[in-house]
Order: C-alpha cells, then sequence, then structure tokens
C-alpha cells in the first residue's frame, strides 16, 4: 500500500511564509524609522533655523541699513545748522519723502546746541491721531522750539496746515540730555524702548554734527516682530530677537512683551516665567541646535548672531516644542505599525486570492472560449502563466481569436469601404499579413478589353519603382500562360513558381525561390472577376496553402461579392449624375434664353467651393467638404433651377410686354392699319372722289400721327427703356382711340378662352384701340398650395393679359403675374427635390439647390431667409447663377455684360446685402472669375477688373 503523506494546501504553505515576510519587514521597517525619523526632524528643522536667520537677517538690513543712512545726510543739510525756523522748514518736504519711504520711521528730530529743536513725526493710523486728539485730516506733525517756545503744528498730506494744538512734548521728541553720549559722524543706537505715540517697540539712532546738532530718528521694530512671526511653523514655536546684555529688539509673541509704559526699555528679566526667557538664558552656545525641559516638556532651539549693535551682538533664538516637531513622526511611526497589523489581517484573504490567481488562467481559457463562440473579443494582452501547459492552451486561443478577430475586422473594413481601390489595397496588405505571406498582388478582370487589369501590388520591401510601372501591363485573357489558364479559365487556385509569373521574374521584388499561391476571385453567379495571390518568400507554400485555405477562399469569396456590389453601385452613380445631367441639359434647350445656363453654373460653383475649401482664412478656415457632401452639393448645383420645367416657356421666353403665346403686337399693328384705313376712308366719303390738297394734307398728318402712335406703342413694347408718367399719359390717351370690329373675336377660339368671356357679343362694336378686357384676366384653374415655409405669396389671378396692363409695366417685360410664375420656379425645384428619396448623405440636396435666389439681408425668395439661416454652398451656389446670368451670351432679351461691369454689378449686389460679401470677395481673389471667363466668355467681354477696389 502506498503511503500517502499529510499535505497541506498550497495557500497554508503562502500564508506562512508571507506572514513571516511581513513580520520581519515590518519589524526593520518600524526600527529603521523611528531612528531616521529623529535624525531627520532634526536636521530639518536646523536647516529652517538657519533659513529663518537669513531671512531675519535680511530683513534687518533692509528695513533699517537705508534709514540710518540718512542721518548722514541731514547731518550736513542746512536744517542741521540753521537756527531759523524757515530755513528749518525748507528741509520738511525732504524729510516727509524720507517718512513715506521708510514706513518705520516714525520721527525725525534735530537737537541745536543752544536748546532749540526741530521735529516732524509722521500720524499713521487713526489710532495715533485719538491718542493725541487732533484732526482726522492731520498727516505729519511738525514741532518747533525756539528760544524755549514750543509750536506744535498738523500737517495735512499736501503739507498745508490743519491745526495748531498744544501737546506734551515729551510725547514726541526726547531730552537733550538723552544724547549725550551722541559722537561726532557716527550713529548711535538706542537700546529698544517703547514709543510713546504708537505703543510698539522701537529704537532711537543719532549722532552729532560738526555745528553740534544731533540728528535722531525713531524707528519702529513692529516689522521685525511681523517678520518673526511669518516664520513660525508650529503653534509653540517662538522667535526673539536681543542682545548679550538683555536688551529685546523683538518677540514673535507680542503678548510677551509690556508696551503700556511710554518710553520703557525692554529686558530679558521682564519676560519671568516665560518660555522664552528660560531658552535664551539656557543657550548660550551659537549655531548649534540643542534640547531643554521647560514645565516637563522637550524642546529645541539655536541661537544665530545676526549684527553687532553698539559694538554688541544682535541675536537671534528660534525654539519649538519637541512634541510638535515629531507629530508627523508619531503619525508615521503609528501608520507604519498599523500598516503592518492590517497587511498581517489581510494575509489570509490574500492567499486565497493566490489560489484563485492560480487557477485564473483556466478560467480565462474558457472564459475566452465562450467568448469567441459569441464573436466577443476582447483585445486585452494575455497574462502568462508559469504553468507550462496553461501557457501553451493561453498562446494558441490567443492566436484562434486573432484570426478570427483578423477576419471579422477585415470583413467589416470592406464593408465600409465605398471605394474600390481603397478596398484592393486594404485586401493586398491585411490578407497578406493576416497568413504571414510576404508580399500581394491583385488583377481584376475588365469585360470591354477581356483583359486582367492590374490593381494593387504590395510586398514587404517595396523599394522598386520599376516594378510598379511593370506591373500595369494587362495580362490577355486569351494568352495561354499557366497563370490565365490556371485561375481565369479553370477557375481553381494554384502554387505558381516565380517563372511562371512573367511579371516577377523581370523585376527585383522577389528572390528566385520565391513562389505564389494565386486564388480566383468568384463573383455571385460563378464568373471569375480577378485574380488574388499571395507571395512567400521560402518555406512549405504547400503546408501554408493548406493552412490558409479555407480562410483565403472564405475571405476572398466575401471581397468578391463587395467588390461586384460596389462595381454595381458605381455604375448606378454614374447612371444618376448622367441621367441629372441631361435633364439639366434639356432644362437649357427648352428656350433659347437659358442657354447653358444649368451647365454652367455647376462648373463655377465647383470651382468656387474648392477654392473655399482650401481657403485658410477666415470664415473659410474651418469649411470643408467630404466625398459625400461633394456629392450633395454637385447634384444640387446642377438640379438648382429642375423646377423651371413647369415654368411656361411663354414666359420664360417673354422678351416683350404684349408677348403671350405669341406677340400680341402684331394684332395692334393690324388695329392700327384698320384705324388708317377708317381714316382714308372717311377722307374720301366725305370728298366723293378724289381728295383735294387740303383734305389730302390733313389725312397725311392724321396718318402720321398713328404712325408715331404705334411706334411709341411698339417701343414700350420692348421694355427697354424705364416708362415715365409722361409716358403713360400718352398711352391712355392713344388707348382711347376707337376703331370699329365687325366679326366675332369668341369664333375660332379654345373652349378654355371662351370661359373668360361674359355677356352677350354684339357686333358691329366700337372698341378701344388698347384696353383691359374681362377676358385678358386669367383665374387660377386651382388654388395654388400654400406652405408657410415660403415668404413668396401668390397673386390674385394667373395671368392679366391686359394691353394695357403689360404695356404699363414700369421697367421690364414681366407682370407681377410673371414674375410670380417666373420665380415660383425656386418653389417648384425644392418640391421636386423633396419628392425624391435621396439617401441620407444627399437629405440637404433640396435645401442647396432651393437656396440660391434668398438673399442675405433676407429680402430673398422664396423663403426670405438670412445669411446666418442658409448655408455657404447655396450663398456659393448664388454667387455663380448671379454670375453666369449677367454674363451669359446667349439670351436674346438682354445683352451681355461685360467682365468688369458684371463684377461692378455685383460688387453693389454685395454691398446691400443681396449676395455674401465674404463669398463675392473669394470669387475675386482666388481667381475662379477669371478663369471662367477664360473659358466660356467671349474675347469682346474680356476687359481688365481692379480687384483690390472690390476687396476690403
Amino acid at each position: 500500500m502506498e503511503r500517502r503523506y499529510k499535505a497541506l494546501p498550497i495557500h497554508i504553505h503562502l500564508s506562512t511564509v508571507i506572514i513571516l515576510v511581513v513580520v520581519i519587514v515590518s519589524g526593520v521597517q518600524i526600527y529603521l524609522s523611528n531612528n531616521g525619523l529623529n535624525t531627520l526632524i532634526k536636521d530639518a528643522n536646523d536647516k529652517l533655523f538657519s533659513r529663518v536667520a537669513s531671512e531675519t537677517r535680511y530683513k534687518l538690513d533692509s528695513y533699517y541699513h537705508s534709514a540710518f543712512l540718512a542721518l548722514g545726510t541731514f547731518a550736513k543739510s542746512q536744517v542741521a545748522h540753521s537756527n531759523v525756523a524757515q530755513e528749518r522748514e525748507l528741509a520738511l518736504a525732504g524729510i516727509v519723502h524720507l517718512l513715506d519711504e521708510h514706513p518705520h520711521v516714525s520721527s525725525f528730530s534735530f537737537y541745536y546746541p543752544n536748546g532749540d529743536f526741530y521735529s516732524v513725526m509722521q500720524v499713521k493710523s487713526d489710532k495715533v491721531r485719538q491718542f493725541f486728539g487732533i484732526d482726522e485730516r492731520t498727516r505729519y506733525i511738525e514741532t518747533h522750539e525756539i528760544n524755549e517756545i514750543t509750536t506744535i503744528t498738523g500737517l495735512d498730506s499736501s503739507l498745508n496746515k490743519v491745526d495748531e494744538f498744544e501737546l506734551d512734548k515729551k510725547l514726541l521728541v526726547q531730552h537733550h540730555d538723552d544724547f549725550a553720549d551722541a559722537k561726532l559722524d557716527a550713529n548711535i543706537i538706542s537700546v529698544p524702548f517703547v514709543l510713546p505715540a504708537l505703543k510698539e517697540l522701537g529704537l532711537t539712532a543719532y549722532r552729532k554734527n560738526s555745528f553740534g546738532t544731533i540728528i535722531s530718528i525713531n524707528v519702529s521694530l513692529k516689522d521685525l516682530e511681523k517678520t518673526l512671526a511669518s516664520t513660525l511653523t508650529a503653534p509653540s514655536s517662538i522667535r526673539a530677537l536681543y542682545t548679550d546684555s538683555g536688551s529685546i529688539y523683538a518677540a514673535s509673541d507680542r503678548d510677551l512683551l509690556d508696551t503700556e509704559t511710554n518710553g520703557r526699555a525692554m529686558k530679558v528679566a521682564d519676560l519671568s516665567q516665560s518660555v522664552l526667557s528660560y531658552a535664551i538664558g539656557q543657550h548660550q552656545r551659537i549655531n548649534t541646535i540643542e534640547t531643554f525641559n521647560f514645565n516637563g516638556e522637550q524642546w529645541f532651539g539655536k541661537v544665530v548672531p545676526l549684527a553687532p549693535h553698539n559694538n554688541e551682538p544682535i541675536n537671534l533664538l528660534m525654539a519649538t516644542k519637541a512634541a510638535d516637531l515629531f507629530d508627523s513622526g508619531v503619525v508615521i511611526k503609528q501608520q507604519t505599525l498599523y500598516g503592518s497589523l492590517l497587511v498581517l489581517l489581510i494575509t489570509l484573504p490574500f492567499i486565497y486570492g493566490v489560489s484563485r490567481y492560480v487557477a485564473q488562467p483556466i478560467r480565462r481559457a474558457t472564459q475566452k472560449a465562450q467568448d469567441i463562440e459569441r464573436f466577443r473579443f476582447s483585445f486585452e494582452p494575455q497574462k502568462p502563466s508559469y504553468i507550462k501547459e496553461i501557457q501553451e492552451l493561453t498562446e494558441a486561443q490567443a492566436s484562434t481569436q486573432l484570426t478570427i478577430k483578423q477576419f471579422i475586422s477585415l470583413t467589416n473594413n470592406i464593408a465600409r469601404k465605398e471605394n474600390v481601390d481603397d478596398i484592393l489595397s486594404l485586401v493586398c496588405q491585411d490578407i497578406a499579413k493576416a497568413v504571414n505571406a510576404q508580399g500581394a498582388f491583385l488583377y481584376l478582370l475588365d469585360e470591354e478589353t477581356n483583359c486582367a487589369i492590374p490593381k494593387c501590388l504590395w510586398w514587404e520591401e517595396e523599394n522598386d519603382d520599376s516594378s510598379n510601372e511593370i506591373f500595369q501591363q494587362p495580362i490577355p485573357l486569351t494568352s495561354q500562360s499557366p497563370f490565365v489558364q490556371r485561375v481565369f479559365v479553370q477557375k481553381e487556385a494554384h502554387i505558381f513558381k516565380l517563372s511562371d509569373i512573367a511579371f516577377f521574374a523581370s523585376t527585383q521584388v522577389a528572390n528566385q525561390d520565391a513562389q505564389f499561391i494565386c486564388y480566383p476571385l468568384i463573383d455571385r453567379t460563378g464568373d471569375v472577376i480577378g485574380s488574388f495571390a499571395v507571395m512567400y518568400h521560402q518555406g512549405d507554400v504547400q503546408k501554408l496553402h493548406d493552412k490558409y485555405a479555407h480562410y483565403l477562399k472564405t475571405l476572398l469569396g466575401f471581397t468578391s461579392v463587395t467588390i461586384e456590389t460596389l462595381n454595381m453601385y458605381d455604375a448606378q452613380k454614374a447612371l444618376l449624375e448622367s441621367f441629372i445631367q441631361v435633364f439639366a441639359g434639356s432644362l437649357d434647350k427648352k428656350s433659347p434664353y437659358t442657354g447653358h445656363h444649368c451647365q454652367r453654373v455647376p462648373v463655377i460653383t465647383e470651382w468656387l467651393t474648392q477654392a473655399a475649401d482650401e481657403s485658410k482664412l477666415a470664415p473659410f478656415n474651418d469649411f470643408s467638404l467630404n466625398t459625400k457632401e461633394w456629392e450633395e452639393l454637385r447634384i444640387a448645383s446642377w438640379l438648382h433651377d429642375c423646377g423651371k420645367i413647369t415654368t411656361p416657356e411663354h414666359i420664360v421666353d417673354k422678351a416683350t410686354k404684349l408677348e403671350c403665346i405669341y406677340n400680341r403686337i402684331h394684332e395692334i399693328r393690324m388695329r392700327f392699319e384698320v384705324l388708317k384705313r377708317d381714316k382714308r376712308l372717311e377722307s374720301y366719303a366725305e370728298a366723293f372722289g378724289e381728295l383735294p390738297n387740303e383734305a389730302e394734307q390733313k389725312l397725311s398728318h392724321v396718318l402720321t400721327q398713328i404712325d408715331e402712335d404705334f411706334q411709341f406703342i411698339a417701343e414700350l413694347n420692348v421694355g427697354g427703356e424705364f416708362v415715365s408718367d409722361d409716358d403713360l399719359e400718352r398711352l391712355n390717351t392713344i388707348a382711347k382711340s376707337n376703331w370699329t370690329r365687325t366679326l366675332s373675336k369668341r369664333s375660332g377660339t379654345a373652349w378654355v378662352e371662351q370661359q373668360r368671356f361674359s355677356g352677350e357679343e354684339i357686333t358691329p362694336q366700337e372698341e378701344s384701340l388698347l384696353a383691359d378686357l374681362p377676358e385678358h384676366i386669367v383665374p387660377w384653374e386651382t388654388n395654388p398650395p400654400i406652405d408657410e415655409r415660403f415668404s413668396m405669396k401668390p397673386p390674385q389671378y394667373q395671368a392679366n393679359l391686359g394691353e394695357l396692363y403689360n404695356l404699363s409695366i414700369r421697367r421690364g417685360t414681366l407682370t407681377d403675374e410673371d414674375r410670380f410664375i417666373i420665380n415660383d420656379h425656386i418653389i417648384q425645384t425644392i418640391r421636386i427635390l423633396e419628392s425624391l428619396p435621396f439617401p441620407q448623405h444627399l437629405k440637404d440636396v433640396a435645401r442647396i439647390a432651393g437656396g440660391h435666389h434668398e438673399k442675405i439681408d433676407g429680402t430673398g425668395y422664396p423663403m426670405g431667409l438670412k445669411g446666418e439661416d442658409m448655408p455657404l454652398t447655396a450663398k456659393i451656389i448664388a454667387v455663380a447663377d448671379v454670375f453666369e446670368a449677367l454674363t451669359s451670351t446667349d439670351r436674346p432679351y438682354k445683352k451681355a455684360k461685360t467682365l468688369k461691369e458684371a463684377i461692378k454689378i455685383m460688387s453693389f449686389m454685395a454691398k446691400e446685402g443681396h449676395l455674401d460679401q465674404d463669398v463675392f470677395e473669394l470669387f475675386l481673389t482666388s481667381g475662379v472669375y477669371q478663369r471662367f471667363a477664360e473659358s466660356y466668355m467671349l474675347p469682346e467681354q474680356l476687359d481688365e477688373v481692379d480687384v483690390s477696389s472690390y476687396v476690403a
């Protein structure tokens, strides 16, 4: 019987090892942390004290040294030698300037040998004003004592006198005896004392000049207190400046200093029972951090000498309670201890997690298999396993997933591509890489030439340009080469050597051992539409063929169907585009007056849009069209006037005012002829034979007048000039002439026209030569539909053929009814295009095409849109439409404008808000106008245009 050993689970072994490691590491870490942290904190505090000493030394020098220099300046000034008050006051402005420049200097004083003195004190705050009980405007207090007569004056900021008042001069100046130790041309600095007015520690600096005058300044030490307080790093921290003799200059805690006694000097002895005085007494060593105990607590302290004071150094004491310094250290120690305990507590769950980790690769492999089954692919890198079998399983599954992922990714990419060339490039590279091939090429069948056309060539080291040139040669399917026979005729995959492929044999893109696996591309009907080949430089190609045959067959089958579908899609797009262009050309042929308008506007639109796309200047710097948007714009520009198919030709072609289906001027001419005959017959009837000379002259005059009246009517009919009020009056006068009609005007008319006649017809009947008759009114057959989107509203009648009504048109040849019918073409354009089932990427065709008659200022039609509501492409078509219309030479009702005339007119339209100013300027600066003119306009229309005069 096999002996069974008692074994513990792996998580027990792991837990034991990890617990031991954690305990050892935590113990060592705690020990090292305690020792290192103490040293680190002490060193850090020592560096902090040194930095604070440097800052304090700098402040001490910068605050007071410059002020002391002023003593030497005033010692040699006139004010220090004068006995006259007026001369002393000449230095007032300079003293005030120094007081303003040095806020810590409270006063300047001059003590003269004869007992006089002169002093200027700065009043810094309302607290000082309240102390002295002086006016709130007082900024300076000027004190004179001459011959024991003291004058105290308050001055404002402009040194104007505010008031004179009586004050205790002891609060303002010191006694001469206080400066008994003054030296000639040497500054003496007093011990610190409480400045009476400011209730702050300060000191006096003074010196004697050669005249015997004592010059002194009172300096506040408040800034030093602030400097010391700003360096505190803990609540218990203290700072103090003092001399070896025990004089206190400043302390970080003002509560320790008694400032209520005026003029009193501050000594270390005054700080009894305070940690500050104790620390000063304990620290005798200089520049060394030491520890001391006060009230049972440990402190760190350091003394640093800063500057000599009357040959006695000034010391800076810095001290901080040790507990404050080590607070963070205690926290770190506690965190280390608690962290170690926490690690110990989580050890067992961690071991459980490690055991689960060992099983994770197997679980991941199972999950991966389930994901592959559901076509869910995760592209996260696989975690390695130290178990060989599990690692091999993981690698095999990763390879399987990669193969399927490549297949699906490639088919998805192929399905999303719209361009055949992009698909072929993708097929060549991605499929070759997926099957570890070193190269690939692809041919497609051209049914018209019955040749295999090269479409794509790729290999890993593509560096031979000549190979691409040779690859451009098509292969006739009548060739008896093995490649053609095997792939295109027998429709089977085959392995070829390098010598079997003439193209590769003549280039250096492959080594002599290279082989190719060529596959036919077969469409839905089973016909071969091309060939795809992968190239291998070395290895067992047959084995690779067997490995990848099913994969490639499936993928290439999908590719073949996709190529076939896209070819059909491209053919349908070409058919649609050709139909649109034929339709637009038919619109141009419908009327000789529109010429090639629908064919030329797209040309200008394309050129101008390309210029906007390439422009780097605002507002076109963000404008760009993709392939689908270009297709949408092309269709919109070709169909921008498709609504004209609904516009009656006689209105489109209306070259004169009376023109309808025919030019009714011929009918009116006949009336004038009849009128002339009537007048002649009347004359003959009166004479009963041959007319006498007088009657003949009268008749000739009448006939001449009738001729002139008809010529006036004929010229009025052309509509070339503006019709004035005088013209209308003459028209109405001519119209009142009568002629006799004896035949029915209803006979021979269509039933539609007969419906417009009313009442009983009586013949013969006298009628006006020109008239607006009821039968001239053409009502709407059906009420036009009302669409609230459109600002254009239909007139009351469909047409008004009244002769006077039409001849009275002020400008041009169109009535309001005609104008509506003409403008209605844009509404019909929108309705026609909206009724067509365009795909989603062409959904804005109607909006773009239907907006080229809108104006930037909102006065256009059919919707009255403003510039911000119009797409930029519609603004571009509007410019193209106007320019082509102005320069067109095939419109007989108007003379074509020259290039300069057209640009000038368009500039006015842009300024008046009809055309977009930015698009118009781009039209000029890009040179599109010149390019179109040279291509489509007559030589006599080409004149010079000064673009700079139209561009801002």
